[in-house]
């Protein structure tokens, strides 16, 4: 990545070219931004197939994350009895760590004059590094308890998967406040939610049928998942390279007066490199100054550690409903949630656009409901009430992920960092994920019968603890005020 362009004096006249004092990156000015809101009504919308193209990364990202950590690495960690909770446990908090990239790919990628635009060239770099990672994973696929050896390249392609993977999602992200007009962003929102749940429907019910629930072939279809959101984000996120002529012909078209376009030489880009004291900062966010937008994002931190009790789902279907196959089972369940959640994505998404942005009550619905749904899985003991539960909890689910990133992007601060600040949004969402099963996969390993098989007291534990992070996203949100303007 460091051979990506930075803008720099040498790159036009001189003149033009100011810096900050303390050398922040500076896209465009306030009185840009302004037109645009200003115009916002007047920009053409952008076709439903190119906004799904735009944003198939959410569909790989779906496919690839939902599977692996419900059905792919249970099912590896498994050779580790009694332990295979830490094991997972350790996993997941790698990927939680992992997404600590991500507001790095940001910083980086918001200064990035590469003739590609801004994000395509991370979206490629960061195809690249997972499939490189999915292939190692691969090869050492149910081969991880072996010896140390092979258990320690397998942590370590993990990571690089992740590594790529949270790279291609941090690109993305930051293609939604580049590219979609205003008035499209519920709508946008929307259709990356459907993608990331059409993607995990699609990946349990490929798992559970033309895959044979293969671990080995598992990994080929994260390969192509990866590979075809790479294609089409290069073909149709048509993005403009940054330079300070675009800026001012955007100026002119705007019908700017001379005075205010000579102003915008003082908006213009650093000629330093990326500082150490920048890529601390990139993961900072302001409580005062960007107020909205931190406790979105701290909100968004307890929901994901809510949901990452997902992770020990299949060991409740072995240990409680006691089903045969607990893969199998999985899969199956997977569909039905991801495939009601499909349901209410793009739905929900038009309709608050059309009641006026009103994000917060779609939220608060979600928190309440899968919260309920989580303590009632401790009074059921059959599979179809099981199935009947996670539909309930799939459109909770499907809802809160088109308000999830519709929240992020009413209250994102500016564009001149949007992908800056994306990266520590996303980096809320792995590290709720990573600290739920962190802080579950012990409490599991205590109620251990030790046969491998772990108590209803501890699935009880586990569910409180879920619901009560849910009650604290909902309740955070409730600090948010008011939109922002972007």
């Amino acid at each position: 990545m460091s051979s990506l362009p930075l803008l720099t004096k040498g790159d036009c006249n001189a003149s033009s070219y100011n810096t900050t004092e303390n050398g922040e990156f500076r896209r465009i000015s306030s009185k840009l931004d302004d037109i645009d809101d200003d115009d916002d009504d007047n920009v053409p919308k952008l076709g439903v197939l190119q906004i799904m193209a735009i944003l198939s990364g959410a569909f790989a990202y779906g496919g690839v994350m939902s599977t692996y950590f419900l059905l792919t690495l249970p099912s590896e960690c498994s050779v580790f009895g009694d332990g295979s909770s830490i094991a997972l446990g350790v996993f997941v908090g790698i990927a939680g760590f992992s997404q600590l990239v991500a507001p790095i790919v940001g910083l980086i990628s918001d200064r990035c004059a590469h003739p590609m635009g801004r994000r395509r060239p991370f979206v490629i770099v960061g195809g690249v590094i997972s499939i490189v990672g999915l292939l190692v994973q691969q090869a050492f696929s149910a081969r991880i308890d072996v010896d140390n050896r092979n258990w320690y390249i397998y942590v370590v392609a993990f990571f690089c998967t992740m590594i790529g993977m949270n790279t291609i999602f941090a690109a993305m992200i930051a293609l939604i406040p580049d590219l979609v007009p205003n008035h499209q962003i519920g709508t946008a929102n929307g259709f990356e939610a459907l993608l990331f749940v059409s993607g995990s429907l699609f990946g349990f019910a490929s798992f559970n049928t033309y895959l044979n629930e293969s671990l080995y072939s598992i990994y080929n279809f994260y390969i192509a998942l990866n590979f075809g959101c790479v294609i089409l984000t290069w073909m149709y996120a048509n993005e403009q390279p940054i330079l300070v002529q675009n800026v001012k012909d955007q100026a002119q078209k705007n019908t700017f007066r001379e005075d205010t376009i000579s102003s915008l030489d003082d908006y213009a880009y650093p000629s330093s490199p990326i500082t150490w004291t920048q890529v601390k900062d990139s993961f900072f966010i302001s409580p005062t100054d960007h107020h909205d937008f931190f406790f979105v994002t701290v909100s968004r931190t307890f929901y994901y550690m809510g949901i990452s009790v997902q992770t020990f789902f299949l060991y409740y279907l072995r240990d409680i409903i006691k089903v045969t196959d607990p893969e199998g089972s999985m899969a199956i369940l997977a569909v039905v949630g991801q495939a009601f959640g499909a349901i209410a994505t793009v739905p929900i998404g038009m309709i608050s656009d059309y009641c006026g942005k009103q994000r917060k009550p779609y939220v608060f619905a979600s928190c309440a409901i899968l919260s309920i749904t989580n303590f009632s899985l401790l009074y059921i003991r059959s599979f179809r009430s099981v199935m009947i539960i996670a539909s309930i909890a799939g459109i909770a689910n499907g809802a809160y992920l088109t308000m999830d990133t519709s929240l992020a992007m009413d209250t994102l601060p500016n564009s001149d960092e949007s992908a800056r600040m994306l990266g520590v949004w996303g980096v809320a969402m792995f590290i709720g994920s990573a600290l739920g099963p962190m802080i579950g996969g012990p409490l599991l390993f205590l109620t251990s019968s030790g046969n491998g098989s772990y108590s209803l007291f501890g699935y009880g534990l586990l569910f409180f603890l879920s619901a009560l992070y849910y009650s604290m996203s909902a309740l955070i949100l409730t600090f948010v005020n008011s939109s922002e303007k972007r």
